[in-house]
């Protein structure tokens, strides 16, 4: 299972700076609450030694209440109440209440002020503040209990809008941070996207390593990625130099082989000398395949362009002393890449154009051009062309025609009889072109001869 770097990156910043929001907001809520309910329990201390300042003994020994000068105890439904109970006797109420008296417990202690909410009705609630007193001769003290009440709605009204305030700017502040976590992220990964480009101009490009350009964390990445590549480069190097050696060491025996075949056939060992023969070209069948095949494992997934390489053999083709009656029409578009390094893309396209010279009346045309999401490269010559029953044994690794096959052969076939019979050039070319992902199809060119069709998926730097 694979997935974005970046979006595991945001993912997480969003994670964390939802998480720090959300407990900002909560704490900010809760400092803010706490922070009201201070205020009101000092309200209502101010309120409550206020009105406890007001009151007295009159002549008579009773306890009076002198008038009180803020103006809101006598306002009715004002929201700020006192209630004053001497005794057991029935409760005085300011003015400005509106209920039945408040049933509130009593403190234990005289002179401790006691804090309690009350929910009036589902509307309204209040917060309270109250205290015990004697007051007169001690002899006849008389029990005061003052209790001092706010209405807490606007309070609460202000600490929800208070807490939606904040939601809001928190918010805010959240998908700004976020923007800045995915420009954080982008510019983060700004140097592994460098790392990509520079890959795809060494697959595209003669440059074959990374810079050094990079930051001190990436710099390992690019070290090794290098690594890679002269280990790799090294490879190929010892490969295709192992490959020339054997392919000279065994020019020398095929050769003495060869020559002792004929010397035999001229002697009159015909049948000899033919199985001898035949031995010959499955042995230089089978060391091309071989160096084909150890070439190919050691190369690296390269891309080149078509175009340059097609130009160029078309070039050094028309100087062959043979090719003088043969014209070329070269239709490449120029961006069109395929999955082979520029040596070995040379030498698949040396092998199908050689191929159409030999069988060629005058004319070859080689083509690459787009096809949807795939490349298509093609060679068409107008010589005899293959037969259609025969143009799969041409692909098989090391088929050959059996003598009967050979006399059965129309001449229509002769391309396909010499091709079976050397067993390399397309043989070679369809090892290559599976080795790297591509198709190999023969068909009838338009103008009658052979069409070797190679088509692999479009790469897009």
């Amino acid at each position: 299972m694979t997935s974005s770097l970046s979006l595991r990156l945001l993912l997480l910043a969003m994670v964390s700076t939802s998480v720090a929001l959300v407990s900002t907001a909560l704490f900010l809520n809760l400092l803010f609450q706490e922070y009201f309910e201070d205020r009101i329990a000092q309200e209502l201390d101010t309120h409550l030694f206020m009105i406890t300042g007001h009151l007295g003994i009159d002549d008579t020994g009773a306890v009076a209440l002198a008038p009180i000068a803020d103006p809101r105890f006598d306002q009715p439904l004002s929201g700020y109440y006192w209630q004053i109970q001497i005794n057991d006797d029935p409760p005085m109420l300011s003015p400005s209440f509106w209920a039945a008296p408040l049933d509130v417990p009593r403190p234990q202690a005289h002179g401790q002020v006691q804090y309690d909410r009350v929910e009036v009705d589902a509307e309204t609630q209040l917060s309270l503040a109250s205290w015990r007193l004697s007051m007169g001769d001690p002899t006849h003290a008389q029990d005061v209990f003052v209790i001092v009440a706010m209405d807490r709605s606007d309070i609460d009204l202000s600490a929800a809008g208070f807490f939606r305030s904040s939601a809001l700017w928190l918010a805010i502040m959240g998908a700004v941070l976020i923007l800045a976590a995915w420009l954080q992220v982008r510019l983060g990964l700004k140097p592994l996207e460098k790392i990509r480009a520079e890959v795809t101009q060494i697959m595209t490009s003669s440059n074959s390593r990374l810079s050094h350009d990079y930051p001190r964390e990436v710099q390992p990445l690019a070290r090794e990625v290098n690594n890679l590549l002269d280990a790799n480069e090294t490879a190929l190097d010892k490969a295709r130099t192992h490959s020339g050696n054997l392919a000279h060491g065994l020019k020398t025996p095929l050769t003495i082989l060869q020559n002792a075949a004929r010397t035999l056939r001229g002697k009159g060992e015909a049948q000899v000398a033919t199985h001898i023969e035949t031995e010959l070209e499955n042995m230089r069948h089978i060391v091309e395949r071989e160096l084909a095949s150890v070439r190919n494992s050691a190369t690296a997934r390269r891309y080149s362009r078509v175009k340059p390489s097609a130009q160029r053999l078309v070039n050094v083709l028309k100087q062959q002393p043979n090719a003088a009656h043969i014209s070329w029409e070269l239709d490449v578009v120029d961006d069109v890449l395929a999955p082979f390094d520029p040596h070995d893309l040379t030498e698949l396209l040396g092998n199908l154009m050689d191929n159409a010279m030999k069988w060629t009346r005058d004319h070859i045309r080689v083509s690459a051009t787009h096809d949807g999401d795939r490349d298509v490269l093609r060679i068409d010559d107008n010589g005899p062309g293959i037969s259609e029953s025969l143009r799969g044994q041409v692909l098989e690794r090391g088929k050959q025609l059996s003598d009967d096959q050979t006399r059965a052969a129309t001449e229509a076939d002769a391309q396909a009889v010499s091709e079976l019979g050397a067993g390399l050039g397309l043989t070679i070319v369809h090892d290559m072109a599976k080795t790297a992902g591509c198709t190999l199809e023969l068909s009838r060119s338009p103008s009658g001869g052979l069409s070797v069709r190679l088509s692999w998926p479009r790469f897009t730097p």
